[in-house]
This record gives C-alpha cells, sequence and structure tokens, in this order.
C-alpha cells in the first residue's frame, strides 16, 4: 500500500476522532455524569475543545505530510502517528479498567483504524 494513501487513512481518523470530541462535548453534555454542575462542565468544555483542536491539527498535519516527496519523511510522520496512537489507546484502557470510565468505542475505532494504517505505511509503504 501507498504511504500517502496510509498518511491519508490515518489523518482522515483523527480528523474524525477531533470533530467526534468536539461534537459530543458541545451537542451532548448529558453524557457526563456532572453535566448539571456548571463550572465542571465548562471545564470539561475548555479541554474538550484543546483535545478536539489538538486531534484535528494533527490529522492535517499528517494529511499535509502526503505532499512530500520524500518517503523516508512520511515513514517518520506515519511512526508519530503510531506512537501517539499507541499512547492514546493505553490512556483510553487505563480509564476503562482502573477508573471505569472512558471514551466510547468509537474513539477505540477510530484510533485502531490510525494506527493499523499507519503502521502499513511505515513498515511496507510504498514511494509513491
Amino acid at each position: 500500500m501507498k504511504t500517502n494513501t496510509c498518511l491519508y487513512i490515518s489523518s482522515l481518523s483523527f480528523i474524525i476522532l477531533g470533530i467526534f470530541v468536539l461534537v459530543t462535548i458541545w451537542s451532548v453534555p448529558e453524557v457526563l455524569p456532572y453535566f448539571e454542575n456548571t463550572e465542571a462542565l465548562t471545564a470539561a468544555r475548555v479541554w474538550g475543545d484543546v483535545n478536539g483542536i489538538v486531534l484535528i491539527s494533527l490529522g492535517l498535519l499528517w494529511f499535509l505530510g502526503g505532499k512530500m516527496k520524500d518517503n523516508s519523511s512520511k515513514k517518520l510522520l506515519l511512526f508519530g502517528n503510531i506512537t501517539i496512537g499507541i499512547i492514546l489507546i493505553l490512556t483510553a484502557s487505563f480509564h476503562h479498567l482502573a477508573l471505569y470510565s472512558g471514551p466510547p468505542p468509537p474513539v477505540f475505532v477510530l484510533l485502531t483504524i490510525s494506527i493499523i494504517f499507519a503502521f502499513i505505511g511505515w513498515r511496507s509503504g510504498k514511494d509513491d
């Protein structure tokens, strides 16, 4: 599979994930256990905004990285994607297992898709 294709799929997963965070925190605050506490909800929305924008920014960075000519640079971006994805999966799993509260299943699905395609592109990606 081409490196560009893997970068685009991985970046799209992160952009969708960022949009998912923003939509959830603003449209469905009832999913938060403390949504009736306005101060806590405001703090959650601030952190949700920051996290959503960071995820979208990473996705855009990786998407634009697909325009580079050098395949080794693209593979470095994919390796960064793998690293960040694994850290996010571990953090989300910790929240589910230790704190009994974590992100919904679509987060795990999108992160897994991103990691898998980033790994494919990093490991066996062909020059475009």
